[in-house]
């Protein structure tokens, strides 16, 4: 009753000012001491909150509907469809495959694996606390702040693009800009979908099971996950990285620097603010890179 009354009280927080009266346990004489974390009042900075709260949330769908699934699964077949024109002005694959040897291979790939992490992801999922298909609030939860986030990590890595990395042979390599648009989709959709529905879901998953984690311990646990995540996001971008130019620690620093920011910003998103909030965030920076900022 303790943990229900104190956990409504966290929800409450969101919303207003909380009646810490109402946090008492009931059938005892007296007041209870609360966390400082209880007083916490809502103002005008709300896109602030998850770094100081710990948001539980009480949804009444704890099972992630099949059809949003199915959907994700379809969303990330058309994704890797367009970032095809990308790869192949890039070069990343040999000359020699035809388009259509390439549309027919990724096709395969992306029916066969996607179908694989959705169907992970929909058995993990339920098993943990994190509920990233919310619909309470969407312009407010996804729209102001994928658009916000997603304007300023864009810029934040065209400056340290154009400062720190400078002399970065990748620096130079654009794709036009119609073909960096359709390759957003994927980055969008795709990467969200396996990084973090699927690995950051994971990962927080093994962590809680390995370590017991309590409620008043679960905002360190998020924010490990999510650093995990971002260095593997960085490290997923090596191998096409070196394809275009020969390795060096300087450009693994770029890679892993730029992409870190990123995939830190599309965690948080993504654990505060669900996942539709992450793939448009993710959508927008890609656009900022690849169409706006070139």
């Amino acid at each position: 009753m303790l943990l229900y009354e104190m956990s409504g009280g966290i929800r409450c927080c969101y919303e207003g000012a909380v009646d810490l009266k109402s946090l008492r346990p009931q059938g005892r004489a007296g007041s209870t001491p609360v966390p400082s974390i209880f007083k916490y009042k809502s103002s005008g900075f709300y896109w602030l909150k998850p770094f100081f709260v710990e948001k539980v949330r009480h949804d009444t769908n704890r099972t992630a509907n099949k059809k949003i699934f199915f959907l994700l699964w379809i969303l990330c077949i058309i994704g890797s469809w367009s970032v095809l024109p990308y790869i192949h002005y890039l070069e990343i694959v040999p000359p020699s495959v035809s388009i259509l040897k390439l549309f027919l291979f990724g096709t395969i790939q992306a029916v066969l694996f996607y179908a694989l992490i959705c169907w992970l992801s929909f058995k993990i999922l339920p098993k943990t606390d994190l509920h990233p298909f919310s619909y309470k609030n969407p312009l407010q939860r996804i729209i102001y702040l994928a658009v916000i986030f997603g304007i300023l990590v864009g810029l934040a890595i065209f400056l340290f693009d154009k400062t720190l990395f400078g002399n970065s042979l990748l620096s130079g390599v654009h794709p036009p800009f119609w073909a960096g648009a359709l390759a957003s989709i994927y980055g969008g959709v795709n990467e969200e979908v396996l990084l973090r529905l699927f690995l950051f879901t994971l990962i927080y998953f093994i962590l809680n099971k390995c370590f017991r984690v309590s409620i008043n311990k679960r905002l360190p646990v998020l924010w490990v996950t999510n650093i995990l995540v971002a260095l593997i996001f960085g490290i997923g971008h090596l191998p096409a990285a070196f394809k275009l130019i020969p390795p060096s620690t300087f450009e693994i620093f770029r890679v892993l620097f730029l992409n870190g920011i990123a995939g830190l910003v599309f965690g948080w998103l993504y654990w505060s603010r669900g996942l539709w909030a992450a793939i448009a965030a993710h959508l927008v920076t890609d656009l900022m890179i690849h169409v706006f900022l070139i």
